[in-house]
């Protein structure tokens, strides 16, 4: 289903539809993206420690199969991202649509399939990655094949970003690319993970667009003290002092902060929920104090998702 929605979402923003003939042979190009999805699935880019390289090796083969220039670039050897770019007329800015190559580490004890065995059973395909995000990436593959081959007039030029790094080392993958590299991913509009559409009742009510992303800050909490022994309990435990700390962080709530993005956000999610949430989308923006807490302390027990966002 994923594959499907990013297919037709890259279409709504060119200018032209896949070709009919395309569309005809829907069980072909069923069997092709099968086919790629299940051969990227099986190779083990676990991070760390990545070795993203050989999913792009990867790439580099069916892109050049297809004729399809590409670059490639890497802030290490076995982390390389993969680029590719179909031209347009210029008109509009370039569309970007993302996957990334690396997946998170698995213990395959606990696996009743081995996680990088792409095993079809009972209309699934299980693999590390399946749905984050070899999927994605193998969406945006298919449609780079898919305009190329039908020769489609674009407006704008469409880039295929595969990157490295995503799960916890940006310095390798997108980072690296905006640092270094950003003439080869500059675009309008971009198509990644994330995002997505709400739906009640079978009825799509929300359709989510992202304009900004919040970055980790990290802290380390350092505790000093002798070391203790459960024989002989210390007030100046370091571990003690330690466990402290890491409470007093988790009840600490930072100071609302609404900007551009959030504001109007919840101004329109307040247009579409129900009377009683839709008055806490709307007073957690109202300028006094102590009817934004209220309302943020509500979002925090009940909608922690959007207490996050303030």
């Amino acid at each position: 289903m994923k594959i499907k929605v990013v297919l037709l979402s890259a279409a709504c923003l060119l200018t032209a539809h896949i070709p009919i003939h395309a569309q005809a042979n829907a069980s072909a190009i069923e069997a092709e993206t099968l086919q790629h999805f299940q051969a990227l699935l099986r190779i083990d880019t676990s991070s760390p420690p990545g070795n993203e390289t050989r999913a792009v090796e990867y790439l580099k083969q069916v892109f050049e199969k297809e004729g399809i220039p590409y670059q490639v670039f890497a802030a290490e050897p076995s982390r390389a991202n993969f680029v590719a770019r179909l031209k347009g007329s210029g008109k509009t800015r370039p569309i970007l649509i993302m996957g990334h190559t690396d997946v998170v580490t698995v213990d395959p004890a606990k696996w009743t399939h081995p996680p990088f065995g792409a095993v079809r059973d009972g209309g699934y395909v299980y693999g590390r990655g399946a749905v984050d995000d070899k999927d994605n990436l193998v969406a945006a593959v298919m449609l780079m094949f898919l305009l190329k081959r039908g020769n489609v007039p674009l407006d704008r030029d469409v880039i295929l970003l595969a990157e490295s790094g995503e799960e916890g080392a940006p310095h390798v993958g997108a980072q690296f690319m905006a640092d270094r590299h950003f003439d080869a991913i500059n675009a309008e509009y971009c198509l990644a993970e994330g995002g997505g559409v709400v739906r009640t009742g079978g009825k799509i009510v929300q359709s989510n667009v992202g304009t900004t992303e919040k970055e980790p800050r990290f802290v380390e909490l350092i505790a000093r003290g002798p070391a203790g022994h459960g024989s002989v309990p210390s007030r100046g435990n370091a571990v003690t002092k330690l466990s402290a700390a890491v409470g007093k962080v988790a009840e600490w709530s930072p100071p609302l902060r609404i900007n551009e993005t959030t504001g109007a956000y919840f101004k329109k999610l307040a247009t579409m929920a129900r009377p009683d949430v839709a008055k806490m989308y709307r007073d957690v923006l109202n300028p006094d104090p102590k009817v934004s807490k209220a309302a943020a302390d509500w979002l925090l027990n009940n909608e922690p998702y959007h207490w996050s966002m303030l």
